[in-house]
Formats: structure tokens, C-alpha cells, sequence
């Protein structure tokens, strides 16, 4: 599976926000934010 590179602009507290929760999980801050599109994106096509 080939990987692209994007880049998003957030605001810092919601980096934060994200950073804390990535640590809580043990996971990478990019694991968790590719965890939470992927789960967006299966709910969105079950609508």
C-alpha cells in the first residue's frame, strides 16, 4: 500500500489535545489521527 504525505494545519491546543491522547494510547500522534479518519470515514459510509 503506497503512503502519501499530507499536511494539515491545526491549532495548538488541539495539537496538544491530540499529543495527550496519542500518549495515553501508546500510539503516534499520526497512528492516532490515521485511527480517527478511518473510523470518520467507515461511519460516514454507514449513514
Amino acid at each position: 500500500m503506497n503512503k502519501e504525505v499530507i499536511y494539515v494545519r491545526i491549532d495548538e491546543d488541539l495539537k496538544k489535545e491530540l499529543d495527550m491522547i496519542a500518549l495515553e494510547e501508546q500510539r503516534s500522534l499520526n497512528n492516532l489521527v490515521v485511527y480517527i479518519l478511518s473510523k470518520y470515514l467507515k461511519e460516514y459510509k454507514n449513514k
